[in-house]
């Protein structure tokens, strides 16, 4: 890292600080809400609508975050950790709800009440969510290899 992206790291880090007076956001409160809607709209059974109404609830949430408040000092402060923690955690979420919007099926510890169904060509890919270098999420699909002949064959002779 440059001393540019260190300086940028930083102040990221101690904005919390930095809003204190200004700021009008408990970082407690705002991971409450984000767990409650993950909880409620991308939970166990799903629906598109659902996951679509998360996204924009996702936006809400970034957008408290960024007014997230912390008092007192650095040392051993869990208010300022989970005021830091928040951006990863609200990316975390928007990635598994932009995937899960992609997957229109049920497999496993997916359902999707939309799309009740396994579907075959759903066990062909892999569906991968990152970052793009603008900051926006990427959904894409990719296939998943062919099995070795080897691990066929341990199969087989398990059945």
């Amino acid at each position: 890292m440059d001393d540019a992206q260190v300086k940028s790291a930083t102040d990221a880090a101690v904005k919390p600080f930095d809003n204190a007076g200004a700021g009008t956001e408990n970082p407690y409160a705002i991971q409450t809400a984000l767990q409650e809607m993950m909880q409620s709209l991308v939970g166990i059974v799903r629906t598109e609508a659902e996951m679509q109404q998360a996204l924009a609830e996702l936006a809400r949430l970034k957008a408290r975050a960024a007014h997230a408040t912390v008092i007192g000092h650095r040392e051993y402060n869990p208010g300022w950790h989970t005021a830091i923690d928040l951006e990863h955690l609200l990316t975390v979420s928007e990635s598994i709800t932009r995937s899960a919007i992609e997957r229109k099926e049920s497999r496993g510890g997916h359902f999707r009440d939309d799309y009740p169904d396994k579907v075959a060509d759903f066990g062909t890919f892999n569906i991968v969510t990152k970052k793009g270098a603008d900051g926006a999420m990427e959904v894409r699909r990719v296939p998943i290899p062919a099995m070795p002949a080897e691990l066929k064959q341990i199969i087989e002779e398990q059945k």
